[in-house]
């Protein structure tokens, strides 16, 4: 039987401020609490209106949420960062579970930019004998309630065995390249079907448990900060007119002159039209302040191609960054500096 176990959603807090919470959200239900105007009716908000207004105490959603260790492996941050992602609700806690069928499936965690998606669910089996092999999939589909739909490319799956081992209960992910087009908040619902078993080369597995475990998460916008550069720089060997360099604190987009990334076209012998990259604006890092080096080791791009005249080339960090420190963009494998102003 489908059911969401609302006693179980605020695992990571001590019992009264459970309990407290639980009777909070009670009452926001039946009308007897008000919502504070002209804020989001998030979690996040209801949480911290129910702490001060109940007990009296001013609490961060920093000492309420806590990040989940696969969250920290896909986006790795200090633990100050990962306050500072929660605050400004880059990085949030999703307290979703639903069960059904003899499956529970429990929202983790979302993390989000303007210009990527992540979602990080738990599927457990209630058979503790299942096992949830390599190859195995959750089918599902998404409803974006009428609006656009916010992604210009989407993956999911279910974590590599190598990162977690193979039991009743594994972590999933979504991931999501998010397009320019919609900048407006909307919420997506997410409706999971069946739990399949791996299949043979392109074919689907068969279906182990079908159901419907439906979850309800918020798409939004988080701004980059926007450095207009409009100098050239020598990019091996060719002159590049870097027009702006886009950062959040775990995404970045690169904007150059489309007759610039033409000539490293040819340099490279490559066709950008066919979805090639060019190997010397790879960018490798950034430089703070201080002079020391945050190098990548997993870039990841997101997407890459002409839009407007220009070349715009848009990843994926594989660790946070601190924007207010960044001075330079490291490009190419000789990490040459496009400094920003």
């Amino acid at each position: 039987m489908k059911n969401r176990n609302w006693s179980s959603e605020f695992p990571e807090v001590p019992e009264f401020v459970h309990q407290t919470v639980l009777s909070t959200l009670e009452e926001l239900n039946c009308g007897k609490v008000k919502r504070v105007k002209h804020m989001k009716k998030r979690t996040i908000v209801i949480l911290a209106a129910a702490l001060v207004a109940i007990l009296g105490t001013t609490v961060s959603a920093t000492e309420i949420f806590n990040w989940n260790e696969r969250a920290t492996e896909v986006f790795e941050a200090e633990e100050e960062q990962q306050k500072e992602l929660v605050m400004d609700q880059i990085a949030q806690e999703e307290y979703q579970t639903v069960s059904d069928s003899g499956l529970t499936i429990r929202a983790v965690q979302t993390i989000q930019d303007i210009n990527c998606f992540y979602a990080l669910f738990e599927i457990t089996a209630e058979n503790e004998e299942m096992q949830i092999v390599p190859g195995s999939n959750m089918s599902f589909s998404i409803d974006y309630q009428g609006k656009e739909n916010p992604f210009s490319m989407l993956g999911c799956g279910f974590v590599d065995e190598n990162r977690q081992k193979v039991s009743n209960s594994r972590y999933y992910e979504i991931f999501g390249t998010k397009t320019d087009t919609n900048k407006e908040d909307l919420n997506m619902t997410i409706q999971f079907t069946s739990l399949d078993a791996p299949g043979e080369k392109a074919l689907e597995g068969t279906k182990i448990l079908e159901g419907s475990w439906e979850f309800s998460l918020n798409v939004h916008t988080v701004d980059a900060v926007c450095f207009e550069v409009n100098k050239e720089y020598q990019v091996a060997g060719c002159n590049v007119m870097v027009k702006a360099v886009e950062l959040t604190p775990i995404s970045v987009k690169l904007i150059c002159d489309e007759s610039s990334a033409r000539e490293l076209e040819k340099l490279e012998g490559i066709n950008i039209d066919q979805a090639d990259s060019l190997r010397s604006l790879f960018i490798n890092g950034v430089k703070y302040n201080d002079g020391s080096i945050i190098e990548e080791d997993g870039f990841q791009e997101l997407s890459v191609g002409f839009e407007n005249g220009n070349y715009e080339k848009t990843a994926r960090f594989s660790r946070v960054i601190n924007v207010e420190k960044v001075i330079a963009l490291l490009v190419g494998e000789n990490k040459e500096e496009i400094e920003l102003p």
